[in-house]
């Protein structure tokens, strides 16, 4: 028992050491929701605390180069599942403004009700293939303009694996990304990502704000229990994660340096969103952030449950996995969806899974509150 209380003992002191060499804190923000266990779809799941904790370590510029896209899950029509046939309001909806760079989320709050008020009717869907326009969203500065300056790549290893996903900055001190980067959805406690590293507004092999660590412990990763358990196909309609970022660069969150989108739920389907990530299978590179400007299309049929997922037209590859759906880009920048699945038939669409009232508790204000 002593040997096992000091091996413990020096892991902590081992997270420690490496969060001052890399101005990450060194102990995390305590838990507000409990993990559950329960196979519930508006049930979140966390990394047991008997885990062993392991330091974060940094990733060198050789080691971003080399990581692997994460595969972007793609189905084929066997895989279908049945379930919810729209992805229908759980309650009423929902919204909480972002704040830039040294701004406070009280100060943008009265300007976002003004905001969505206003808000314009979006199409009302589109068959395949539905139209888009993708895009790289420019040079280093517009990199460093928020709220691009909140998009970033995440960098993690999965079963002895470097992979990459894309994920974005939702709170003061917290992301959040697809649920199979964080997890691999088997069911099982080593199928949590570990040596996770957050690095926003990457833009070819350049870290303008320096890589941000996200530790696999129980009060620093969430996701649902849904997708812990059902995994692809069956919890894409719980394909969400979040992370907390409890370390400082110059005494600042990540939320104070890159500033943190808004959230939205519970809102029609019929939007019209800007998604962003780091494509990085062919023909993409990983090496730039792209957008895809793009409105409802259909609803995925891979899911179990529901709400069923929404389909767009986007050609992004593997390694935009988990990157931000942002309703009224531009103005209040809401975070509504991440980028999660295709099927294999439609490279030219992309979903991700509806945010709903369980997606406010269980991940927008689980991160709100680190």
């Amino acid at each position: 028992m002593q040997n096992k209380i000091l091996q413990v003992t020096l892991s902590v002191l081992l997270i420690a050491v490496v969060a001052v060499a890399l101005g990450f804190a060194s102990s995390p923000a305590s838990a507000v929701n409990s993990p559950s266990l329960a196979q519930d779809d508006g049930g979140t799941i966390s990394p047991p605390a008997s885990l062993k904790l392991v330091a974060v370590q940094p990733w060198t510029a050789a080691q971003m180069k080399a990581a692997k896209p994460y595969p972007m899950p793609s189905l084929d029509g066997a895989a279908a599942l049945t379930g919810d046939a729209t992805a229908s309001p759980t309650g009423p909806a929902g919204f909480a403004p972002g704040a830039k760079p040294g701004q406070s989320a009280a100060s943008a709050a009265v300007e976002a009700l003004e905001a969505d008020s206003m808000a314009g009717v979006s199409p009302l869907g589109y068959a395949y293939p539905a139209p888009f326009t993708r895009f790289h969203v420019g040079g280093i500065s517009a990199y460093t303009t928020y709220p691009f300056s909140t998009v970033g790549k995440l960098f993690f290893r999965q079963y002895g694996v470097s992979y990459v996903c894309s994920a974005s900055v939702i709170a003061n001190k917290a992301i959040v990304t697809a649920g199979h980067c964080l997890h691999a959805g088997n069911k099982l406690a080593s199928g949590w990502s570990t040596n996770v590293v957050f690095v926003p507004a990457y833009r070819n092999g350049v870290a303008p704000y320096g890589q941000w660590a996200v530790p696999t412990t129980s009060t620093t990763m969430v996701t649902f229990s849904d997708w812990f358990y059902n995994g692809n196909p069956g919890g894409f309609d719980h394909d969400w994660a979040a992370g907390a970022i409890t370390g400082l660069r110059l005494g600042k969150t990540i939320g104070q340096t890159v500033g943190y989108l808004g959230y939205a739920y519970n809102f029609s389907a019929n939007q019209n969103w800007w998604l962003l990530g780091y494509p990085q299978a062919a023909p993409f590179n990983g090496a730039y952030m792209y957008a895809c400007n793009t409105s409802f299309a259909y609803y995925s049929p891979f899911y179990a449950g529901g709400p069923a997922p929404l389909t767009v037209g986007c050609d992004q590859t593997g390694g935009t996995s988990g990157g931000p759906w942002i309703k009224n880009f531009g103005s209040y920048n809401y975070v509504n969806s991440v980028n999660s699945h295709r099927a294999n038939n439609q490279p030219l669409s992309l979903a991700g899974p509806y945010a709903d009232t369980s997606t406010y508790t269980g991940i927008f204000y689980w991160a709100r509150t680190r």
